[in-house]
């Protein structure tokens, strides 16, 4: 269950799992990506991989693929994805973040009118952190998983995911585990029809709900990470284009080397935004600016203070963003202060300094996943 609709997911959730969900309006994927090096025209039904996967229903979209059900299944084009994804698997169970990540169960290619397609086969899920914060805004974040997920990762796998955001660290619990292994077939039958003929391979995205538990209330719930797309090597990087725009480390914007520790960077904002409910940067001047650089690393200096300057010395754009005393070009008023966390003040000081300890412009200062596993703010959380 990936669900999009969370206005619907909640009363959904008191249903049968025997029942599908209602259909929610979503915002869809345009019907001219199904072009030449676009997405594969999929229609329900469709078989895969010699028959060993059956389409059942469309369950959203992203960058790189469309997602679907089919016991398990994502079609997509992403290389650098199926190498980090294979490379995980290698590593094994034996780390206790493995079981928090969205690891890879089969791969095949697919080809099609519009293209060869790599195709990923990954166990489903439940909803991202997004919708269940919006859903459920009192409810634990289980951040230490996500801490051992990257232990795992940067340790022991030697990969740097680079797009950690709430839409990519998604929830399970026994009960929707339950629901996809159990539930018939006919419960994954669409409830919206196709575009007509020729674009009836165009379907409205619909997800499922698990009646058998209230996530408000569950105490089993685990997350995993996932969509490793631009995920890259400790060593060796696949792509310089990483992470979300408003989520992006300094160094990365400043065209700096970076390392695992951009990773640390996203989980100190993530964290913010999940508790918060708003962004700690948005890289705008005005609530109707678009996003600049300039206006980004602004923010970031009236929070954090100066860049430093061994930051800009060993950046290829800092001279762009920088006088030549190494002093920002322009300035921004900004406020860091916790507003819709119940803490008492005492708590509020150590869930700043939590979240400050990851947010230090240089990354040389950032701890790792296992030294942040030690601190005493999850310990008293």
């Amino acid at each position: 269950m990936l669900s999009r609709g969370a206005s619907r997911l909640k009363s959904a959730l008191g249903r049968s799992c025997k029942q599908p969900a209602q259909t929610c309006a979503f915002s869809e994927e345009a019907l001219s990506r199904y072009c030449t090096g676009g997405y594969h025209p999929v229609r329900i039904g469709d078989g895969f991989n010699a028959g060993k996967y059956k389409v059942l229903r469309k369950l959203g979209y992203g960058v790189y693929s469309t997602i679907l059900t089919a016991e398990s299944y994502w079609s997509g084009h992403d290389t650098f994805e199926l190498e980090v994804l294979r490379h995980v698997r290698i590593q094994g169970t034996s780390h206790r973040g493995a079981n928090h990540i969205l690891g890879l169960l089969d791969e095949f290619e697919h080809r099609g009118p519009n293209g060869n397609h790599m195709c990923l086969v990954v166990k489903p899920m439940g909803p991202d952190m997004t919708k269940y914060r919006r859903l459920f805004p009192k409810a634990r974040i289980p951040l230490p998983m996500l801490l051992l997920a990257l232990e795992f990762l940067h340790d022991e796998c030697g990969t740097i995911h680079t797009d950690i955001k709430p839409q990519n660290i998604l929830l399970e619990t026994p009960a929707i585990n339950k629901m996809f292994e159990c539930a018939p077939s006919e419960v994954f039958t669409p409830q919206l029809p196709p575009l007509a003929p020729p674009n009836d391979f165009y379907h409205p995205s619909e997800q499922l709900s698990s009646g058998e538990q209230d996530l408000a209330t569950a105490t089993d719930i685990s997350i995993r990470l996932a969509d490793f797309g631009t995920a890259s090597w400790v060593d060796k990087h696949l792509t310089e284009w990483i992470q979300p725009q408003m989520l992006r480390a300094p160094e990365v914007i400043l065209g700096a080397k970076w390392d695992s520790k951009v990773d640390i960077w996203n989980v100190g904002l993530v964290i913010w935004e999940l508790a918060e409910g708003s962004l700690v940067f948005d890289g705008t001047w005005t609530s109707t600016a678009p996003y600049t650089a300039e206006a980004h690393l602004a923010q970031m200096e009236a929070v954090l203070g100066c860049i430093p300057k061994s930051l800009l010395a060993r950046s290829k754009d800092g001279d762009r963003f920088s006088d030549h005393e190494g002093g920002q070009l322009t300035t921004y008023a900004w406020l860091f202060a916790t507003q819709n966390l119940q803490l008492s003040a005492a708590e509020k000081t150590s869930f700043l300094e939590f979240i400050q300890s990851m947010v230090k412009l240089d990354p040389e200062e950032r701890p790792s996943a296992s030294k942040l596993l030690e601190a005493q703010w999850l310990k008293s959380a």
